[in-house]
């Protein structure tokens, strides 16, 4: 389905040609099964066509009331009830409408009196129950088959924007800064005849190979990530020397845990680029990650407020790994940033299993300096 006949199927701006179309189709179809006399329109083609408003009601109640509220959320047994309980109200009303204002009305005829046996045979009318619950199904079906398509759209759209996400946050993962002062670090220590050389060539190997390669995945093994990070670290340590102090500290359940590739490197990578980098003298960082009952918690320190600076350059910024984040782990993380009179702290909480909501520990972790 292209161009303009899906454009009358999905777009809102269609939506009312869309209910016109579908009713002329209805109106035609039941008139043509009746054999209707176009020519003379005669009174039972006009009793039909005068029973359409109950029809549409009818219709419509259990396509835009019951199908929302009961069968999309699943709830079957609730659907098949008040449906149940809907036709059962709708036959009598339409047997009523018909036989006693309707047909009167065109025909002239006058009803005859109405008794238990009549109104029974009335309600039980097997065609008037084809009619009103064909074009109630038809209805139904539209309205689960639009349903469908938009969430197979937005889903679409949705792997679509994290590819583009994954794309751009591996094209700017490692900025260029860190690799120019890395190679001359290399260089350098080359020069010297160090046996730090060798060292800091295969962490860069390394961690350049996990950039490539490692992070086409989805997930991967949250022990790796953490010695990519580490690598990184020492790399950075390499350019401030004695200067700077880190603390580290990964602990918890962290064996056979899994997590998005490069999650945790944009914020050590801001740290070192917009806060640590900017300190005179002695400069100090801490990062700390752990696990804890299927909740894994992470967090950077250092004495410089460097929100600002990643919020105003050209990197993925926490802005940009929020999103990330939104995408990855939409409702299951928890990201915050404090600033108090002696460090800036940025943390993250993510639920690697647990069914239970992500709760706000930052409040008191950057009061007590530790774990809440």
């Amino acid at each position: 389905m292209t161009g303009f006949a899906k454009d009358i199927v999905f777009e809102q701006k269609y939506r009312v040609l869309r209910h016109i179309l579908f009713w002329i189709a209805c109106m035609t179809c039941i008139c043509l099964l009746i054999d209707a006399d176009f020519r003379g329109f005669v009174w039972p083609t006009k009793t039909y066509l005068s029973l359409f408003p109950l029809y549409i009601v009818y219709a419509y109640v259990i396509a835009y009331v019951f199908v929302p509220a009961f069968l999309i959320r699943q709830k079957y047994s609730a659907f098949f009830a008040v449906y149940c309980l809907w036709v059962m109200l709708g036959l009598p009303a339409i047997f009523l409408f018909r036989d006693y204002i309707v047909i009167p009305f065109w025909s002239g005829i006058r009803p005859s009196p109405l008794d238990r046996i009549g109104f029974i045979r009335g309600i039980c009318d097997l065609v008037n129950f084809g009619i009103m619950n064909t074009i109630a199904m038809a209805a139904v079906f539209i309205r689960i088959f639009k349903q469908w398509h938009i969430e197979v759209t937005q889903k679409i759209q949705i792997e679509r924007e994290k590819k583009n996400a994954e794309l751009e946050l591996l094209k700017a993962q490692l900025h260029p800064h860190f690799l120019f002062n890395t190679l001359n670090n290399l260089y350098s220590l080359v020069l010297e005849q160090s046996d730090r050389a060798a060292d800091l060539l295969l962490r860069l190997s390394g961690l350049l190979n996990y950039v490539l390669n490692d992070c086409k995945a989805k997930e991967v093994l949250l022990e790796k990530e953490i010695g990519v990070m580490k690598d990184y670290i020492a790399l950075e340590w390499e350019r401030y020397g004695s200067r700077l102090e880190v603390s580290q500290d990964f602990s918890g359940e962290l064996e056979g845990k899994m997590i998005a590739p490069m999650l945790f490197q944009p914020f050590v990578e801001n740290a070192f680029k917009h806060g640590t980098s900017e300190q005179v003298g002695r400069v100090w960082m801490t990062i700390e990650l752990t696990v804890k009952e299927e909740k894994l918690f992470f967090r950077v320190m250092n004495g410089v407020d460097w929100a600002e600076h990643t919020s105003q350059s050209g990197g993925i910024g926490i802005k940009n790994t929020r999103r990330r984040l939104d995408l990855l782990y939409p409702g299951k993380y928890s990201l915050h940033q404090i600033k108090n009179e002696s460090a800036y702290i940025v943390q993250l909480i993510i639920e690697l299993g647990a069914a239970e909501p992500v709760r706000n520990w930052l409040a008191p972790a950057a009061a007590a300096g530790q774990w809440g």
